[in-house]
């Protein structure tokens, strides 16, 4: 795994502009993905949308919905369920994924 590219850090095109602007965020982006994942763990078995995780964290969705999807494409998350979202409209519901669950159980020896 590695931990400077996609989806570990947040992602860019191969130019100059789009590289230095990833880098720019990645310390905001790695703060706000933990501030996710903790949010979507505490709400169990119920899960979250990305839009209700940004409501819950105050934050825009356009700032949640990257994170989101970073922690999805790690595994750590998996979608649950679709539930409908504010704007009325079908979205994934998220939860801690079993195998990420089975990962840290074993890494603890349990």
């Amino acid at each position: 795994m590695d931990e400077k590219s996609y989806p570990y850090s947040p992602g860019h095109q191969n130019n100059e502009t789009s590289i230095e602007a990833a880098e720019l965020i990645k310390a905001g982006a790695d703060t706000i993905r933990a501030k996710v994942y903790d949010v979507i763990v505490n709400k169990g078995n119920f899960g979250a949308t990305s839009d209700e995780v940004a409501e819950l964290l105050a934050l825009s969705p356009f700032t949640v919905r990257p994170r989101v999807t970073e922690l999805y494409k790690q595994g750590k998350i998996e979608r649950k369920d679709k539930r409908q979202n504010a704007s009325k409209r079908s979205a994934y519901v998220y939860v801690i994924s079993k195998a990420h669950i089975n990962d840290m159980l074993t890494k603890k020896g349990v």
